[in-house]
């Protein structure tokens, strides 16, 4: 039985938080989606250091990351980018309350602020 490492669990999480597919992200880093898939089960356990650099560059995140040695990703701009990503597929009115829901929030939090 095939056991993915930390290394495949996080960069499919990373990949995953940003709503991107194995497509993407290999579009996106230079590195083959079939390379990325074989990280992902387990299949593949190891990436060169070339790839490993690749895959973080794209990902927003560091090589210790991804290799288990930082307990914690930053991925709230991450969040941010995969969610106007999300919208930029909605209707114009969804668009619209997104944008006055998060207007309304963030006045909320400035006034907090004061």
């Amino acid at each position: 039985m095939v056991v993915p490492t930390i290394f495949g669990r996080r960069l499919r999480e990373a990949r995953e938080v940003r709503c991107w597919t194995q497509e993407e992200l290999a579009k996106e880093s230079g590195v083959p989606a079939a390379m990325i898939s074989h990280f992902e089960t387990g299949v593949r356990q190891r990436a060169s250091a070339a790839n490993l650099v690749k895959l973080a560059k794209a990902l927003s995140v560091s090589v210790d990351y991804l290799l288990g040695r930082t307990g914690e990703a930053d991925i709230r701009d991450d969040r941010v980018q995969a969610t106007f990503r999300r919208l930029s597929d909605a209707s114009a009115e969804t668009i619209d309350q997104a944008v006055r829901v998060v207007d309304a929030l963030l006045d909320r939090h400035t006034d907090e602020q004061k």
